[in-house]
């Protein structure tokens, strides 16, 4: 009887490894399926691996925490920032490149352009290394994506369409070839490029003159609703720290997404006090303690 009673022990201890090896081997394929990822990242517990870092692995955590919170733990809420998201965790946390690329080609494919204005802002997070087949050619896309797109973009046909003041829509259009027009070619010529910025500045003061609100949703449309956030954000610390409120007021009213705003956010305080919040500024760059991190949170009312 006790003999059986070991081999039974035995045998369960077995068929339960089996089980969760197998469960474990399950989640991971459908990681590293851009169709199943949404699914599966609902349900994944990530794994320190060598070379990550508590603070790393802790800070991965949040960013996949958050990304279910606000998705409400229902995959049809997860949208192309949320994958960005995922794609910046997955790099943090050393996840095989396979998942890295479900994510990443999760998120272009949802929305490329959003993912090429984050790209923009952000730099390549070490994409180009990890995963160059599928980012490169993204890359260069996004690098070539403002000349060939101005070329057939049509200001009267696109102002008429959406009911918006084609003066403005063409101003604003120049401001956004202005921002990317020496930023994509690596290394950046900052001789040719400072000067545009500092016209874009210029120019965004002029018009927040006129209008006294951020030029978002409304005046311009969903095309160029980042755009005056884009000059914000490349602007020197003072005017990012004067535009704040503007842009802060523009996110609650649904003029602009709160990713750019966050974005802002992680940039002022690198510059300020040599930390960020969110971790959009790059992985070398410290990332604050929980506290300071949900008064941020709670100041700025975000997700």
């Amino acid at each position: 009887m006790y003999f059986d009673m070991k081999k039974s022990v035995a045998f369960f201890c077995v068929l339960l490894m089996a089980i969760i090896k197998g469960y474990s081997q399950s989640n991971t394929d459908q990681l590293a399926n851009e169709q199943s990822i949404g699914s599966a990242i609902l349900t994944f517990v990530p794994v320190q691996r060598e070379g990550v870092t508590e603070q790393r692995f802790h800070y991965a955590q949040q960013i996949l925490n958050d990304t279910k919170s606000a998705s409400k733990n229902d995959v049809q809420n997860l949208i192309a920032a949320d994958y960005w998201n995922i794609t910046t965790a997955f790099v943090i946390l050393k996840e095989p490149k396979s998942h890295i690329q479900a994510a990443f080609d999760k998120a272009i494919h949802l929305d490329g352009a959003t993912i090429c204005s984050y790209i923009k802002a952000m730099g390549t997070s070490g994409l180009d290394k990890l995963i160059p087949e599928s980012f490169l050619p993204f890359y260069s896309n996004c690098a070539q994506s403002s000349t060939v797109e101005s070329s057939k973009f049509n200001i009267t046909d696109y102002a008429g369409n959406n009911k918006l003041n084609p003066s403005l829509v063409s101003v604003i259009n120049t401001i956004q070839l202005n921002d990317v027009q020496f930023r994509m070619v690596q290394p950046v010529d900052w001789t040719k490029q400072r000067p545009l910025d500092e016209r874009n500045q210029q120019l965004i003061d002029s018009l927040f003159n006129v209008y006294q609100t951020y030029i978002g949703k409304s005046l311009v449309g969903k095309q160029f609703e980042a755009t005056m956030w884009l000059v914000v954000q490349h602007a020197p610390l003072e005017m990012m720290e004067r535009y704040l409120p503007i842009i802060v007021a523009a996110v609650n009213q649904k003029q602009l997404e709160e990713v750019p705003l966050k974005m802002l956010i992680d940039r002022i305080y690198w510059l300020k006090y040599n930390y960020q919040i969110f971790g959009s500024q790059g992985s070398q760059i410290k990332v604050a303690d929980d506290k300071i991190r949900n008064e941020i949170i709670k100041k700025y009312n975000l997700n």
